[in-house]
């Protein structure tokens, strides 16, 4: 009977060493998959938990066809690397496309990495996969933190500024919306020569902070503002 620590280092697929690798796949799954959901995104427990499972019982499946069947004869590596070609097709799933901004992006490279310590259980490699746990979940949570911090302006959007006339100091109103935390990434410019009002439209990047209704009443200031719209 195998001990305990003998089922994390055998080289033998027996039953034991198969159910402990499932275990800890289901659960390398959840721990990924869990900070998924906790951010309210689509690709959550059950997905991670789902893909983590599915790369290590192939992985398993690769190893024990040819051990069994072929005499040594098999390459374990092969059904790897068809694991890695299918999985690019979930996680270009995760990602959308919404108005000016990407987002999904995190959920695909967790994907993606989630196969990848799915794989490294099924052959056996379990330290190197814990490791690669704690350090995703390190990153996905330590990083968050420190883009809000020094990265808070993520989100693109249009702010869209309609003004009555033209008496208006473009110096000023670049400070005070430069003040808010938007970075101005691009101004375009319009006016109907039969009327007097005129319209700015900024691309800007907006923090997710952005106290929208102090803008607004700081833009009156600014000059006789009759519509003020920001879409992303």
């Amino acid at each position: 009977m195998q001990t305990f620590l003998e089922l994390f280092t055998a080289a033998e697929l027996t039953i034991p060493v198969m159910l402990l690798r499932i275990f800890l796949s289901a659960v390398a799954g959840f721990i990924l998959g869990f900070e998924r959901k906790i951010h309210l995104q689509n690709a959550g427990l059950r997905t991670h938990i789902l893909i983590c499972l599915a790369s290590t019982l192939m992985m398993l499946a690769s190893i024990y066809v040819p051990h069994v069947y072929a005499a040594g004869r098999g390459d374990p590596s092969r059904i790897a690397a068809q694991i890695v070609s299918g999985i690019g097709f979930l996680g270009a799933g995760a990602i959308l496309h919404q108005g000016l901004n990407i987002s999904g992006l995190n959920s695909a490279a967790t994907v993606w990495i989630t196969a990848g310590i799915g794989i490294a259980i099924g052959c056996g490699m379990l330290v190197a996969a814990f490791i690669c746990v704690v350090l995703c979940v390190f990153i996905m949570f330590s990083l968050e933190a420190f883009e809000a911090k020094y990265f808070p302006a993520g989100r693109q959007k249009h702010l869209v500024l309609i003004f009555a006339n033209d008496a208006l100091d473009f110096s000023a109103l670049r400070s005070l919306i430069e003040s808010y935390g938007l970075i101005i990434m691009n101004v375009d410019f319009s006016r109907d020569m039969t009327e007097t009002r005129f319209r700015l439209i900024y691309t800007v990047k907006a923090p997710d902070n952005l106290d929208i209704i102090s803008l607004t009443n700081n833009l009156q200031k600014i000059g006789s503002i009759e519509k003020i719209k920001m879409t992303d």
